[in-house]
Order: structure tokens, then sequence, then C-alpha cells
């Protein structure tokens, strides 16, 4: 279903697929496989790039449908389309280089390392970035010789067909094509012997699911589950920059957003100066309709996102934290945005994932306390430390936080060049660069003797 989150109009139902519409769906992707593998670098090549010339000429018109749709401002929404243009031009450029044959040095022969498109991979994909998410996936592999099957989520419907509408004018007709399945449908999908790979990119419970199915059949997937992201401030840190710079990351598409900072870990000689000037900071963001273009934050995406987030305030609130700023209900799919101090691990804004604009404040009593508190998830997506001595964070912080990546004076971002995912519940496998572009391959070795 299609329905605006701030208005709450619904637009329009859809259906889910056929068995014969899969079974089309299915056959279509693995006959343009076969074609689409022995295509050239070059020809792969131009049609992302014509799919980024697309999406940069039809930014305003996209942006719009994701704000209508999920909510997200039509700034940041604009921003989105943009990235994934960039992508497209990324890999069009760099694919042959980042898939170049591996070459080894051995005795007696010519001995390499090829890297073969396996064929349709299915993309299982979140609301939170209707656009950046399905084309972070599968640009790269497609620019492999891989063909998509993407399964998006069901509440961004419209994005999920002007997605298959784009591609196709880009020449992707096949290679890239959008199916409404069920849940009591992806155990047949994945395990359809044409299927070769899976990907996922949402809850942990999802990515598990997914993840054993795949197994069972034995066939690759990745897999970029939730985080719980610890933002450390050390002592030393530029408190006046921080604070901007967490309050910018955590509010970004109103908080949902897996590599979002989601526990402030401050070092204790700065915890109420941090405290109080967060709560200045966050007190400038309002909502607005989304559709407008001076519009800071827009609703979450669902109204049972909301519902949960409103019981992990209030059950951390009742086990001890403490409310500097906001924690209202302020419609259907809107809370105000929260800081929380006084947080502690066993507290469920510490210890489970929050989708929403929720600052959970963690005092640090030293600088091991801080990487402790850091360490205390079932997650390992993204993590960032905030100090002044960056040479020391690089050299004996980094390496002990246990994550898929750690940036210095910086919030987590995903970088269109470089490798992105989890270690933990946060999902195996990587998205994008080097290490992501060959996911979905067969690394073969030739060898030829002399």
């Amino acid at each position: 279903m299609s329905k605006n989150p701030f208005t709450q109009e619904v637009y329009k139902t859809f259906e889910y697929a056929t068995k014969s519409q899969v079974e089309e769906t299915i056959s279509a992707s693995h006959s343009a496989y076969q074609r689409f593998s022995k295509s050239s670098f070059s020809e792969r090549g131009e049609k992302l790039q014509n799919l980024a010339n697309i999406l940069k000429e039809n930014k305003n018109e996209l942006a719009h449908l994701v704000a209508t749709e999920m909510g997200k401002p039509v700034s940041s929404g604009v921003s989105e389309i943009m990235k994934c243009a960039s992508c497209c031009e990324y890999y069009a450029q760099n694919g042959p280089s980042l898939l170049a044959n591996q070459t080894y040095d051995v005795p007696n022969g010519k001995c390499y390392v090829t890297y073969q498109a396996l064929g349709p991979i299915l993309s299982i994909m979140p609301f939170n970035f209707p656009f950046w998410m399905p084309f972070k996936m599968s640009i790269p592999h497609l620019m492999a010789g891989n063909t998509i099957i993407l399964k998006h989520t069901a509440s961004v419907p419209q994005c999920a067909l002007k997605i298959d509408e784009i591609t196709t004018q880009a020449g992707l007709e096949h290679e890239f094509k959008n199916l409404f399945l069920s849940t009591d449908m992806m155990e047949d999908v994945i395990g359809d012997p044409r299927i070769k790979g899976v990907s996922l990119t949402g809850s942990v419970s999802a990515g598990k699911s997914a993840a054993r199915l795949a197994a069972s059949h034995m066939k690759k997937f990745v897999m970029e589950l939730g985080g719980s992201d610890p933002f450390i401030v050390l002592q030393d840190a530029d408190v006046e920059e921080a604070v901007k710079k967490l309050a910018a990351a955590r509010l970004r598409v109103t908080g949902c957003t897996c590599i979002s900072p989601k526990r402030a870990i401050i070092s204790k000689e700065i915890y109420d100066q941090f405290e109080s000037a967060l709560a200045n900071e966050v007190a400038k963001w309002s909502y607005g309709d989304p559709t407008e273009q001076e519009t800071q934050l827009g609703p979450l995406a669902r109204e049972d996102l909301a519902d949960q987030l409103q019981k992990q305030i209030e059950d951390s609130v009742g086990m001890g934290a403490r409310v500097v700023y906001g924690g209202e209900r302020l419609g259907a799919t809107m809370i105000q945005p929260t800081v929380l101090a006084d947080v502690t691990p066993e507290m469920p804004v510490f210890h489970t994932e929050t989708f929403g604009p929720v600052f959970c404040l963690v005092k640090s009593e030293n600088e091991e306390h801080a990487v402790q508190l850091a360490n205390d998830t079932e997650y390992g997506l993204g993590a960032s430390i905030f100090t002044s001595n960056k040479e020391k964070a690089e050299r004996e912080i980094a390496p002990r936080i246990e994550s898929g990546m750690c940036f210095v004076n910086s919030p987590v971002k995903s970088i269109v060049e470089v490798p992105f995912g989890g270690v933990k519940n946060s999902g195996l496998g990587r998205e994008l660069g080097g290490l992501g572009i060959k996911e979905f391959t067969n690394p073969k070795t030739i060898f030829i003797k002399n």
C-alpha cells in the first residue's frame, strides 16, 4: 500500500505477484543474464551512465515521490538521488579495473583469477532510502554482469515501480526487474535454481531468515542488517563540533538510518557541557511537510515505527533515563526529537536498535570504559570517535572497536567507492568498492602450464 505518512492519505494499493508473474520474471532475468554476462564492460557501463543521466534529469520528481511515500524531506531526497547517479558513474568508469584479473607469479605456468558473474540476484530492500538502497546494492553487481530482481519493502511500491521504469528506460529492461513478492513466496524464490544469490538490507531477524534459506541451497548472500553505532566523544574533543555532527547525523531521515549514531558515549569530564549543548542544538530542528524545501524533519515512514520508538523511550525512562529534551508524541508518525541522558546498558535505547529521532547519552569514565561501552552490543556496523588526537584514535582506539567501519572525527557514512558492511549481528559480506563488486562473482582460478 502506498500511503503518505505525513497526511495519512492512501494513494493506491497493489497486489502481490502471482506465481505465473514470478515465473515470468525469473525466467526473463535468467535469459537476460545469459546475454548480459557476455556483454562488454563498455556496453554495461553505457547503460549505467544512461541511468545516471535519467536520475539527474528527474531528481526533483523522484525526491517528491520519496517525500510523499515515505516522508523524507525533498532536500534529502534530492541528495539521495544524486548519490545514486554518482554510484552509477563510478562503477561505469571503474568497474573494469575493480574486476580485472588478478595474476599470480607461479612456477611452470601462467596463473590468474578471473571474476565471473553468477546470474540473477534477489535484492530485498528497506524503506528508508527507497532509491539508494536498491542502487547501492545493484549497480556494482550489474557492472559485474549479474541481473537483479528487486523485492522492495511493501510501504514504497510506487518507488519500486519507478525504479523499474527508469532502469528499463536506461536499457536494463530485463536486467533489473521489480517484483512484488509476499513473505510466503520467499522460500520458493530463494530456492529457485536460477536465483544465484540473495542480498538483504533490513532487520536482524529478516536477515537471519533469508541467510538460512540461501545457505540451505548453497547460495551466496550478503546481509546488511541493523546497527546501534557508538559515537565516542573523548575528553579532548571539540564539543561544539561533535554536537553539531551528532545532531545532523542522528536526525538524518528522522533517525531511520542503520549507520546513524545511536549511542553517544561521552567522557565524564565534558558530559554536562555536551548534554546542554546537544539539547540546544536539537531544539533547532522541527517537523514539517516533507514536500516543502525548507523542511528539516519529516515523519516516520509508518505508525508502527513510532509506536515502537515511543515504547523504547518510555521503558528506558522507567528504568532511570532522564529526558533532557523532547519525548512527546506529536502525531501518528511523529515523535519529538528526544535527548535521553543517564542511559545505562540495560535500557532498551542502549541495547536495542532505535529507529527514530532519539539521542542516547552514556557517560564513560575513561577511554577504556568508552571502548567497552561501544562494544557492549550485538551490533557492529559502524562507529565514530571524536578527539583532537587523531593519530592515537587511528592507532590505538579504532582497532579495538568491533565494527565493520570506524570513522574518526566524522559520523559514519556510505561512500560509493568504499566497502560498506558490518560484523556481529550487523551482517555478513560487503557492498560497494572492490570487495562489494566481487561478492556475487565466481573467482575462478585459471592455470596454463608452460
